[in-house]
């Protein structure tokens, strides 16, 4: 598994470095903000998190680009048994998110808007931190982005985006039945053009 991985970074390094050599502008956003999950369950359990991301935008000519990320969710919550009592168990939950995505953008003088799609390489892990339960688990899923950012400066601007994930757990996971660990997360922030 570990050997994967890492044949899976080298792989996209490379691409990585032919995109950026015939790349028209490189972007780097960075930002934080919130994350609405779509699932009832796991809202019951987490409420909304707080999500950082970071990403870079690969343009090329005719407006088409890929863009390529990380982004980080921490959540804490408490889970009470279905059959009812005052027994609670206090969990934290983290999702690491790698995106690969491609883009078609909008370009104005001062406002660039960019639609993407594509999918995002999750890690999760759920730890209950009073009885001896860790659940963990690595699922590639689709992601769809709404970025728009609006220029301050020469190269800097203002950032926001809006992003949905549907990332199903799959009946029988140690989550529960089926269990969507995605929703809609929007994030707000600043970019800057290296060129």
């Amino acid at each position: 598994m570990r050997a994967r991985r890492v044949g899976a970074c080298l792989a996209l390094a490379v691409l990585g470095l032919a995109a950026a050599a015939t790349a028209q502008h490189l972007t780097v956003s960075l930002g934080a903000g919130g994350f609405f999950p779509s699932d009832t369950a796991y809202r019951q359990i987490y409420g909304n998190g707080m999500v950082i991301a970071g990403d870079a935008w690969l343009s090329f000519e005719k407006h088409f680009g890929l863009a390529v990320g990380y982004g980080r969710l921490s959540d804490d919550g408490l889970a009470v048994p279905v059959s009812g009592g005052e027994a609670s168990f206090p969990l934290s939950f983290r999702r690491t998110t790698v995106p690969l995505l491609a883009f078609y953008e909008f370009v104005s003088k001062a406002v660039t808007v960019r639609l993407g799609a594509g999918a995002g390489f999750h890690s999760y892990r759920e730890i209950w931190q009073t009885v001896d339960l860790e659940f963990s688990d690595s699922i590639l899923a689709p992601r769809l982005v709404l970025a728009v950012s609006a220029a301050l400066f020469d190269r800097l601007s203002l950032y926001a985006s809006a992003t949905y994930d549907s990332i199903r757990t799959g009946a029988g996971a140690a989550l529960g039945a089926d269990i969507d660990l995605g929703g809609f997360q929007v994030i707000g922030g600043l970019a800057y053009r290296i060129f």
